[in-house]
């Protein structure tokens, strides 16, 4: 592992919670509409990928399981402080499904790479 990709895991999380936990009247993006659970869904697979080889470095055979772990409760915190942290956003069960879609899929993709298959 080398320090850009720690940093660039870093930026990337510290982006899901500021936008996570962000006012929602304070978010903008003028002109452009995407579904809030694709956004979801792409968003933690994105998450997932960056943080892979940090977590491999630091783990070895167990890197993918803990990675698992970790991306799901990153997810779920950031749901639970939009409940209890902001005024203008809500915990919402689906955004957790697809966080843990994106998760999932790209969890098996690294899974089976790493099988060969």
């Amino acid at each position: 592992m080398n320090k850009f990709n720690l940093i660039v895991a870093l930026i990337y999380s510290a982006l899901i919670i500021y936008l996570g936990l962000s006012e929602s009247d304070s978010i903008s993006f003028s002109n452009f509409r995407i579904n809030d659970k694709l956004a979801h869904l792409l968003s933690y697979l994105f998450f997932y990928f960056l943080w892979q080889k940090i977590f491999v470095s630091w783990f070895n055979d167990k890197a993918l399981a803990y990675l698992f772990v970790f991306a799901l409760t990153f997810g779920i915190l950031i749901e639970l402080g939009q409940k209890y942290l902001t005024l203008t956003r809500s915990a919402e069960f689906l955004d957790v499904v697809f966080n843990l879609i994106g998760i999932l899929l790209v969890h098996i993709y690294f899974n089976l790479k790493k099988r060969k298959i």
